[in-house]
This record gives C-alpha cells, sequence and structure tokens, in this order.
C-alpha cells in the first residue's frame, strides 16, 4: 500500500512537471494579469471642471499614454468640493487599474480642510506630469494696472479674487500673498480655474486668481491684463512679460516659486503588475512630443517624478499645505490631529512607520 501511494505521486509529479501546473503561482497569475491589462477602457475623472489646469495638462497626458499603454483613456469630469467628489468616486471603484484620478497636488488640501479622510501617501499611487504657475489677471479696462494696485485697494477694502474652490492650490497662494503683505482679500470660489477667469471677464469678481494655463488665451488675444505672477523673477511668454509678485510685495520672496502640480492617481491597492504597467507608460508618455507641445501652449513645465520621490512629495505637500491652512485660520482639522509633522520636522519623520512603498 505504501508502495503504491508512492509510485502515484512520483507518477503525479511526472504529471506536474510535463504539463507545467507547477509554473502557475500567484506570481506568475499577476503577471498574466498585467499582461493582459488593459482589456477595457480605462476612466479617468477629472476632479475640476472643463478647461482648468488639471483638466488640460491630465487630459493631454491620457492622450499620451494610450499607445504605450496599449488601451483606451477615457476622460470625464467631476468637480466639486476642491476635487473629495471625484476622489471619494474612484476610491468606490475597484482596484482593478480602470478608474484613475485626474488630481492637482497630490490632494494634499483634502484633509486639512476636512473635506476626505483619505490620507496621499498611503491610499494613492501617484504620477506627477506637470507644474503650472499661479498669476493673477484683469479686465483690459481695469483700474488696477498693477498689483500694487490691488494691494493698495485691500488697505481699504477686500478686493474681490475668485479662485478654484475654498482650501485648493489658488486660495492657498493667495492666503499667502494676503498673509505676506498684510491684506485681505474677498475669495470668491468656483468649480475650477477656467469658471473662475471667466468670472472675471464677466465683472463678477475683481481679479482673477489662478494658473496662467488657465488665463493664456485671454492675455494672447488682448481680453485680459496679467498683474503678477507668483514668482521671484520675470517671466515672458509670447512677448508677454509677467511682473514677480515679489516686485510688489516683497514678503512673498520666501514662498516663492508657488506652482501647482498636476498629477494622476491610481488606488494604492492596485495589482502591482498594473501598476509596472503605468509607470512605464508614464515615463514614455512623458517624452511624448504632442503632450510637449500642450505644455507650451499653456505655460507648463513637464514633472517627472519615480514613485518614491511622488510618495515623498505627495506627504510634504500635505504636511506644508496643513501648517499653511492652520497658520491662517482656514484648517477644519489641526496638522497634529493628522498625524503630520512641521515642515522643518519632515525630514526626520519620513518615513513614518506607517509607510509602505509600492513601486521603487
Amino acid at each position: 500500500m505504501k508502495r503504491t501511494d508512492g509510485m502515484a505521486r512520483r507518477e503525479f509529479l511526472k504529471l506536474v512537471a510535463a504539463t507545467g501546473a507547477l509554473s502557475l503561482p500567484v506570481f506568475r497569475h499577476s503577471e498574466v494579469l498585467g499582461a493582459n491589462w488593459p482589456t477595457k477602457p480605462i476612466r479617468m475623472t477629472v476632479q475640476y471642471a472643463v478647461g482648468g489646469g488639471t483638466d488640460i495638462f491630465c487630459r493631454g497626458f491620457a492622450h499620451a499614454m494610450e499607445e504605450p499603454l496599449g488601451g483606451t483613456i477615457e476622460v470625464g469630469n467631476m468637480p466639486g468640493s476642491v476635487g473629495a467628489i471625484a476622489t471619494d468616486f474612484i476610491l468606490k471603484k475597484p482596484a482593478d487599474g480602470y478608474s484613475w484620478l485626474a488630481a492637482s497636488n497630490f490632494s494634499k488640501f483634502l484633509r486639512p480642510m476636512g473635506y476626505h479622510k483619505s490620507v496621499p501617501y498611503k491610499d494613492w499611487q501617484w504620477f506627477a506630469i506637470a507644474i503650472s504657475y499661479m498669476g493673477w489677471a484683469v479686465k483690459p479696462e481695469s483700474p488696477f494696472k498693477t498689483m500694487a494696485d490691488v494691494i493698495d485697494a485691500s488697505k481699504k477694502k477686500p478686493v474681490t479674487m475668485s479662485h478654484s474652490g475654498v482650501g485648493g492650490i489658488w486660495h492657498e497662494g493667495d492666503g499667502l500673498l494676503a498673509r505676506a503683505a498684510g491684506v485681505k482679500f474677498n475669495y470668491v470660489p468656483y468649480k475650477g480655474g477656467a469658471p473662475a477667469v471667466l468670472a472675471a471677464l464677466q465683472g463678477e469678481v475683481d481679479v482673477a486668481s489662478c494658473g496662467i494655463h488657465e488665463q493664456i488665451e485671454f492675455l494672447r488675444t488682448g481680453k485680459m491684463r496679467n498683474l503678477a505672477i507668483f514668482l521671484e523673477e520675470p517671466m515672458t511668454v509670447d512677448g508677454i512679460t509677467f511682473q514677480p509678485i515679489t516686485k510688489y510685495v516683497p514678503g512673498a520672496k520666501p514662498f516663492t516659486p508657488f506652482t501647482a502640480d498636476a498629477t494622476i492617481g491610481l488606488r494604492r491597492e492596485t495589482p502591482l503588475e498594473i501598476l509596472k504597467a503605468v509607470h512605464k507608460a508614464y515615463l514614455i508618455a512623458a517624452k511624448n512630443a504632442r503632450f510637449a507641445e500642450v505644455l507650451k501652449k499653456n505655460v507648463g513645465s513637464p514633472q517627472v517624478l519615480t514613485p518614491l520621490e511622488s510618495d515623498k512629495r505627495a506627504a510634504f505637500k500635505e504636511c506644508v499645505t496643513a501648517t499653511i491652512f492652520e497658520e491662517l485660520g482656514i484648517a477644519k482639522i489641526k496638522r497634529s490631529d493628522l498625524g503630520l509633522p512641521s515642515p522643518e520636522e519632515f525630514e526626520k519623520w519620513w518615513p513614518p512607520k506607517d509607510y509602505k512603498p509600492r513601486l521603487t
């Protein structure tokens, strides 16, 4: 009986070896999963309105990703609550690589503003694609000829400024400017930078406060006039010279350059082989000539980070924003309650004990 069992076992192992059954563990399954993905269109959800910076850059990058991925990426918009609505929507989708989030600044605002509990460096695998610059613009007939006029007027009565949402990137920039200048502004939130620009054009607000990429077409055609850009040095684009904010508010220098990041996020628990496939396509898309034209046209600069750099950048930016919002009195949740260090303590804190890298 024992001999019969032994023979049966040997015969079984021979059969396994012959058929290759032992070569089908989970590792091979994940490889096949990555190789066969995608088999249907990917859906990218932009957390802001059509025409804003996040929308423009992420749409352009999505097109550049399609060829190296070997699939189709469909893009839709779901604005609201500075990206919280789209964020929640994607996090409730299966982590199968078919639902992507097109976000601004690694969604660093959501926890400090109490909009969402997701943790940027724990719940997302980010792919940084571009940076853009903050600027202030008015209609040609505006009485504000320079940013100095805006600052002077705000000392008597708060000037109204449109931006992309309470607790968003441009709200943060305005808060830093107001702090440096010692004035107050009357903020009027909109669901994205593009609606914020239209608000100024239609006379709903005095100044459009958003990304240069969201103003540039109106600046080129003379329908808007730039007052300043959140940099330390002048910048010239298509014959238009943007004056640095430090010319008018020297105290803003420590915060320059103040830029926005366009970022694409996948749920962090997405199968590793799919994340690897996305990262490989990401590196190829970053060199795409058509995407380079999108950047040039919209006054953006490319940004390519390693996965580990993206994780660290996401955490650091959330620390900075949580600190600034708390100082400005607009944070709903304190930085310490979020378990975050101060920006000065960040290097000693990173990586935290609960950090687990997915891609290296």
